[in-house]
């Protein structure tokens, strides 16, 4: 393993610490059997006197050939640089690894690539550390997980859980801004915003408004979204929890989505209804229907101006 891990220094230095690295690793003998099966191989095998635009590139390259030609050093390759203690003590160093990882297994869709930067999106001890708060290693971590396949975003999809809800949502919203960002049509990533948007509670059993409205937002910037949210449109969903809806409707209004409208105009009608079926004396759940009656009307409306140009 100490040869792995002297090798793996190849990922931030320059070309002559590499050379340095890899003379570094005579120090410690082993076994000529030992160095036939164990031995990381030298950074001059892998770079062959090639030449690249930018350390990156360069990488990017050393990434893929290990990949390609020394399969049996890939998994504790991921494993030694993925780790908690630099998403707390290097996170410039781990972002560069995993944007780089990200770019070498482009529609790769590789394993043991996919377990390692789901980590980050769905292990606590990264998103959730109490030391040190990195968003920018959860959107390239994310990020990266969209470029490398449907299994990747299955994996990233799967960070969308309700133990993650509970557990930090600056985090959930995050995840979810880079997968609007991405634009991708993907319907497991769709389905994991839509379930966070409107299934996921806290532990009392509520929901958090500001993450709903962010995710909503995201969902609706999806080449699908828009018939997704739409399916979440009906009485059972609206009268479960009208508190929450109020967040879906005003994200439907940020977003501008007007092809909503007509089941704005539709959920309107219902809680309208709804509001006259029910005791007229004030109480929790009637104040949330009155209030979402009034966003509902202020959605509409805001959805019928033309947007002023900017």
């Amino acid at each position: 393993m100490w040869r792995i891990l002297a090798a793996l220094t190849l990922m931030t230095l320059t070309p002559t610490a590499v050379d340095n690295a890899s003379g570094a690793e005579q120090e410690h003998p082993v076994s000529s059997s030992d160095e036939e099966t164990n031995a990381f191989p030298d950074a001059n095998e892998i770079l062959k006197g090639r030449i690249f635009r930018s350390a990156f590139e360069r990488d990017v390259y050393f990434l893929r050939r290990i990949h390609e030609s020394y399969t049996q050093h890939w998994p504790s390759l991921l494993g030694a640089n993925i780790v908690v203690k630099d998403y707390v003590q290097s996170p410039d160093k781990l972002q560069r690894f995993v944007e780089e990882l990200g770019a070498a297994m482009e529609r790769v869709d590789d394993v043991p690539a996919i377990t390692n930067l789901a980590a980050i999106t769905s292990n606590p001890e990264f998103y959730a550390n109490t030391s040190a708060y990195r968003p920018e290693l959860l959107r390239a971590a994310g990020s990266a997980l969209i470029k490398i396949g449907p299994k990747a975003r299955r994996a990233l999809a799967e960070s969308f859980s309700e133990f993650h809800y509970r557990t930090d949502t600056a985090s959930l919203g995050i995840l979810a801004e880079t997968v609007g960002k991405s634009g991708i049509s993907d319907t497991n990533l769709s389905a994991a915003l839509a379930a966070t948007a409107f299934t996921f509670t806290a532990t009392n059993g509520g929901s958090y408004p500001e993450l709903t409205r962010n995710v909503m937002t995201n969902l609706l910037s999806l080449p699908d979204g828009m018939s997704v949210v739409a399916s979440y449109f009906n009485a059972a969903q609206l009268f479960k929890d009208p508190g929450r809806f109020q967040a879906v409707v005003d994200g439907v209004a940020a977003s501008r989505a007007v092809g909503l409208t007509p089941n704005l105009n539709e959920t309107c009608e219902q809680v309208t209804g709804k509001l006259k079926a029910l005791p007229t004396n004030p109480n929790p759940y009637r104040e949330d229907l009155l209030e979402l009656q009034e966003r509902i009307k202020r959605a509409i409306q805001q959805l019928s101006e033309k947007p002023s140009a900017k």
